[in-house]
């Protein structure tokens, strides 16, 4: 599969943002979120367990928040809760 990037910058008013929040908020909750702007259109399906970093940052008078979520697009879902490891201690004696 060959890499794709979607990147928007811009300024926001703050109201406009908790909308974004909220559509990826539903995106997450539905198993698809569509990012678009103009001709580009990237859709990402969440499955499974998805990494979750949040960093704040205050460096004088910018205040920085940045949310990533990570995770793995596969044709078959791969559920870890659905396969748990099992570790089972045998006797080296009985082989």
């Amino acid at each position: 599969m060959a890499n794709k990037v979607f990147k928007y910058d811009g300024l926001q008013e703050p109201a406009v943002i908790a909308e974004y929040l909220e559509a990826v908020r539903d995106g997450f909750a539905k198993g698809a979120v569509t990012l678009t702007q103009g001709d580009q259109i990237m859709e990402l399906l969440p499955k499974g367990l998805v990494a979750v970093t949040i960093e704040g940052k205050l460096k004088g008078e910018d205040r920085k928040l940045k949310m990533t979520f990570r995770w793995k697009e596969r044709e078959d879902e791969c559920d870890v809760l659905d396969a748990p490891l099992l570790i089972t201690p045998r006797d080296p004696s009985d082989a």
